[in-house]
């Protein structure tokens, strides 16, 4: 009877140096866990910085896009008319003019 009592005595012992040494493993580990967090927050928040920018900047290269497309379709427009101009200037030479004698 007395080997029952030394051997939960004993596993009483090994429970509480366990713990003690849970305790101290976790102390210790602490500051080091501590650190990871802090580098993955910092890493998540750069990250999210650069998804920011990639939004600007896919929102400027859309509006650069769309002024180059503006300014393209004016100056097609305006070639376009050019291109007209000679055509306007040659049927109305070919209008009959009445020709009038000078005569006092």
């Amino acid at each position: 009877m007395l080997l029952v009592y030394v051997s939960i005595g004993i596993l009483v012992v090994s429970i509480c140096l366990m713990i003690v040494s849970f305790i101290n493993f976790k102390k210790k580990t602490q500051p080091t866990f501590s650190f990871f967090q802090s580098v993955g927050e910092r890493i998540q928040e750069e990250n999210h910085a650069i998804q920011e920018q990639m939004e600007q900047m896919k929102n400027k290269q859309e509006a650069i896009k769309n002024d180059i497309d503006w300014k393209k379709s004016v100056f097609t427009f305006t070639l376009t008319e050019l291109k007209k101009l000679p055509n306007t200037f040659k049927s109305s030479s070919k209008q009959k003019l009445n020709e009038y004698e000078r005569g006092m």
